[in-house]
């Protein structure tokens, strides 16, 4: 028996940016507020505070008046202190064209092709983004700037980007989550979790595609887990209104404590649960029940169930999960590393999973995956399809206002 040998060759990777989490805020050196300024670019870009005038001792007087307000707070929940160095985690995902990071108008964007990424450290208050073409001039071992700074009210535990990259949301350590219209370019929603519930990983649901003939619509649907293993869908609708649902309680059982979730695009609404206890079933969110489950053989077990091995193949018809060989009773412990083995579980062979409607194909001319500048050809053109209308109710607006206005001075002269 021939076969046939297909020879590949990787180029070799090439540095495009070299990003360092940002510095500590420390005590000013610079003497007067004009050497500040003198730091500051050309202030079309929120900074990263560290061009500033607060001396340390003013970081110190407010940290001793802090800690005499709220000493009895801080006894409570006084964490033994370290002086170590702890390594940043960062967390990054690529964005392709929008309203909020553009290409200057000599760069063309390639349909598909990401133009720059967003980033976050565990701790910071800042997501920052960055544009991956960079001029060819500027040097790669200079400290790079990001391009967008979002500053948020608190620290940022964890970020998702939608499968078109049309949307981006945001969970922070307050219990909020917000989701940001990336097309439009301003938040579609800000939604509180319930009280206690801090966000652990957040994902985004497949949602139908819009006409082509119109937007897409803001419709987003997101699975948080949540760090006391309770699981919610966050639904956004057109008018900027969010709704939680609780699809799974925090178990009795610390064994079933949910460990990690992952929604299948092939199936709407469906989405993989995983268990401590290793425990593998598909729920349907709009029920929410379980349908099935994916059960290994007894030789072997789902590897580290609390952090398990899995992935979908490109097509989302397939889970491919990692099990390891159990080890049998009464035989001595092995020194070497238990046998792994890789299952397969096609969702075409469960009859229970024909309750997921069929994702239909997106038409080519779709606006979800058409470029932005198309979008905003679009968008205009409607806006200039309403406009008689529009002019019509502007004499009715103005006639409103001067009526108000002469209902306020009549009340003022009144007093």
């Amino acid at each position: 028996m021939s076969t046939n040998r297909v020879e590949s060759k990787l180029s070799l990777p090439v540095l495009l940016l070299k990003i360092k989490s940002p510095k500590p805020l420390t005590g000013s050196t610079f003497k007067s507020p004009l050497e500040a300024l003198m730091k500051i670019d050309d202030g079309s870009v929120i900074g990263l505070g560290q061009n500033h005038m607060i001396k340390d001792y003013q970081w110190e007087q407010q940290d001793a008046i802090f800690r005499s307000t709220f000493q009895m707070h801080l006894e409570k929940e006084s964490e033994p202190d370290s002086k170590e160095e702890k390594p940043s985690h960062a967390v990054f995902h690529f964005l392709l064209p929008d309203r909020i990071l553009q290409l200057g108008p000599e760069l063309k964007a390639q349909p598909d092709v990401p133009i720059g990424i967003s980033v976050h450290w565990k701790g910071s208050h800042n997501l920052c983004l960055y544009l991956l073409t960079r001029p060819p001039k500027e040097k790669t071992d200079a400290e790079l700037k990001p391009d967008i700074v979002w500053p948020c009210a608190a620290p940022i535990i964890c970020s998702a980007v939608s499968s078109c990259s049309s949307y981006l949301t945001l969970a922070c350590e307050d219990g909020t989550i917000t989701v940001w219209d990336k097309c439009q370019g301003f938040p579609l929603s800000v939604t509180a979790l319930p009280e206690g519930c801090l966000s652990r990983a957040i994902h985004f649901l497949q949602t139908p595609t819009a006409p082509s003939d119109q937007l897409p619509s803001p419709k987003v649907q997101l699975l948080v887990l949540c760090t006391d293993g309770s699981l919610h869908l966050v639904t956004v609708s057109k008018l900027r209104e969010s709704r939680i649902v609780l699809l799974a309680d925090r178990p009795e059982d610390p064994d079933q404590t949910i460990s990690a979730v992952a929604p299948i695009p092939a199936l709407p609404g469906a989405v993989l649960v995983f268990s401590w206890d290793g425990t593998v079933c598909l729920t349907d969110t709009a029920t929410p029940q379980t349908v099935c489950h994916f059960i290994t053989p007894p030789s072997h077990t789902v590897a580290s169930p609390w952090q398990p091995v899995f992935t979908l193949d490109t097509n989302s018809q397939c889970l491919l999960l990692r099990g390891d060989e159990q080890q049998q009773a009464g035989l001595p412990p092995q020194t070497k590393y238990n046998q792994s083995s890789i299952f397969l579980f096609y969702f075409n062979s469960y009859q229970s999973l024909e309750v997921f409607p069929a994702v239909p194909e997106p038409p080519p001319d779709s606006l979800q995956y058409l470029p932005w500048e198309e979008r905003c050809d679009i968008f205009l053109h409607e806006r200039l399809q309403h406009l008689p209308r529009v002019s019509q109710q502007i004499p009715e607006c103005w006639s409103q206002l001067r009526k108000h206005a002469v209902a306020l001075q009549r009340e003022s002269r009144k007093k």
